[in-house]
């Protein structure tokens, strides 16, 4: 095929540029205004088809020499253009409309040919399509608005010319794919194209009985026959955008009434002349436009809320920073005066203990137990703020060595307490394995402190893993395809699950130290060693029957390090 001209189907406009330009083409071969007409609804058809179905089609406009026939040829290719067995109703059509219609795979997608086939007294020469060449390279596209405007003065044209061959003129509007129609002062059809039928699924007959009542929208029929009044009544032009509702998919379109008097004598006006054309692509451009308009503004918004609130973070991880390394620096000072007070105390104890009475022994031992609970603090807070200020390499851990490690550190603890520990299998994941220690230490530690006394504490360790897409909705995934999911369940005394939130910040307690002692920093370090491992940890927990949490780790991480 010889090309000639493009055109890239992108939108119901390049639609009507299709159109134009396949209309232009066939004119230029010397082909009747009905042949014109009939190639350009074939292409128009298969084009609508591609844009529906297709990616971003384009349109190759052209002709095809044979030794004895010469065809105009329209090709319209996509990359992933379906086409299905039976062909769809639009491409039956357009198979009608031409000589031939040739569906074919090529490296661009899937391609469709309409050939056209030329008068023999019809020949393309190399002249010929070097002229017409040249005429597409100059050819700009029109606007909608223009393109409506000179099709309606076509028309016109084409009805004064066609008054003393009134089947001829129905030949040709008959093959133009909009609504064609002359009617009188109240509005009744005196002729319509076969477009009206075909669309609207009414004969002329009906249509004039019900004023179009059964398919013209009825938020617009009564503004519609309103200023077709007032228009006729003083013989002017009749312009008017409304919906219709379509035959084959039962929805409504907007179209473009326009309608001109034709006078018979002066000052009196025979009918009126016109075209509905289908104008609902160009309503739905218009609302996208306005749409992309609002888009565009709160996206400049949003752009600007961005940017003030990444000020805002850097301002807040630059304060957490410093603050981090606050708690460091003075959880480690603070252990100093802390051995000295401690070694004070002990010898105070055993140098001179007989010579204190009762009271001051007292003091010296509340001193020394105040002492203990302080270097137990700042110990804890020391481990916490070492989750955010130290940063390690995550690596692939097997959380069951992990496990029996942290198993054996409280080996004496169990005894005393005649625990039992039940474990399954656990996963490998990408992790911090120190984190990850104090993780389980923390919460194996904590469920043989909070025992109920008298009972002997079972601990149930169970291990599952979950595909992204299963995990509750509380949980936001960082990206992995697969989580460990972890379940520690004790039979301890529990609390009230209305403290969920509470157990786990920094220095929260539920019960006094004189019962249980603690910092009520454990759980607060396993949420920063969660949150560190972008996982996710909850509790769910009764009063005197136990508590079981519940842990959510990525097996793959998109981290180099552990977070700050």
């Amino acid at each position: 095929m010889e090309e000639i001209a493009k055109v890239s189907l992108d939108n119901e406009m390049d639609l009507i540029l299709a159109h134009k330009r396949t209309m232009k083409l066939a004119e230029l071969a010397g082909l009747s205004l009905a042949s014109q007409t009939t190639f350009a609804t074939a292409v128009s058809e298969v084009a609508r088809y591609a844009m529906e179905q297709g990616t971003r089609p384009q349109l190759t406009l052209g002709a095809v020499t044979a030794p004895r026939k010469h065809y105009l040829a329209a090709s319209i290719e996509s990359p992933n253009l379906p086409v299905a067995n039976p062909l769809h109703q639009g491409l039956l059509y357009a198979q009608r409309l031409v000589e031939k219609l040739e569906i074919a795979s090529s490296t661009k997608g899937n391609r469709i040919t309409l050939y056209y086939n030329l008068p023999p007294t019809r020949k393309i020469s190399d002249a010929h399509l070097t002229t017409w060449r040249a005429q597409f390279s100059t050819d700009l596209p029109l606007s909608a608005y223009d393109e409506i405007k000179n099709k309606n003065e076509q028309l016109q044209e084409l009805a004064g010319r066609l008054q003393d061959s009134e089947q001829h003129y129905k030949r040709v509007t008959d093959a133009l794919p909009l609504m064609i129609f002359t009617a009188n002062q109240t509005g009744q059809l005196l002729y319509a194209n076969a477009w009206v039928s075909e669309f609207t699924g009414q004969s002329i007959q009906n249509l004039n009985q019900t004023k179009w009542a059964k398919v013209m929208h009825p938020d617009d029929y009564a503004a519609y026959w309103k200023e077709w009044t007032k228009q006729a009544a003083k013989g002017l032009p009749f312009h008017y955008e409304c919906r219709l509702k379509e035959q084959a998919g039962q929805d409504y379109q907007w179209h473009l009434f326009s309608a001109l008097p034709v006078n018979s004598e002066p000052a009196r006006v025979a009918a009126w002349t016109g075209f509905a054309v289908n104008i609902h692509a160009q309503k739905i451009v218009g609302q996208t436009l306005q749409e992309k308009e609002e888009l565009a503004l709160a996206k400049t918004k949003l752009e600007q809320s961005q940017r003030e609130l990444q000020a805002t973070v850097s301002e807040l991880n630059r304060s957490n920073a410093e603050l981090s390394q606050f708690a460091y620096v003075a959880s480690h000072d603070l252990q100093e005066p802390l051995r000295k007070i401690q070694a004070f105390g002990d010898l105070l104890i055993s140098q001179y203990a007989p010579k204190l009475d009762e009271p001051g022994a007292d003091l010296i031992t509340r001193m020394q137990s105040a002492a203990g609970r302080m270097k137990v603090l700042v110990k804890d807070l020391l481990s916490y703020s070492r989750l955010t200020t130290q940063q390690q390499p995550f690596e692939p851990l097997n959380l069951n060595q992990i496990l029996s490690e942290v198993l054996v550190d409280i080996e004496t603890s169990i005894l005393q307490k005649q625990a039992t520990v039940e474990t399954q299998q656990l996963p490998v994941i990408q992790g911090d394995p120190l984190q990850l220690r104090q993780l389980f230490q923390n919460l194996l530690s904590n469920a043989l402190k909070f025992s109920n006394p008298g009972q002997r504490p079972v601990i149930q360790i169970t291990s599952s893993l979950l595909p992204a897409d299963q995990l509750p909705a509380t949980v936001v995934p960082n990206g992995s395809h697969t989580y460990a999911f972890i379940s520690v369940t004790d039979n301890g005394i529990g609390f009230e699950q209305k403290y969920e939130d509470r157990i786990f910040r920094l220095f929260q307690r539920l019960h006094g130290n004189s019962k249980y002692q603690g910092t009520g920093m454990g759980l607060a370090i396993c949420k920063k060693v969660i949150d560190n491992h972008q996982g996710f940890i909850a509790v769910r927990s009764q009063l005197n029957q136990g508590s079981t949490f519940m842990i959510y780790l990525p097996t793959e991480s998109h981290l180099t390090g552990s977070p700050t």
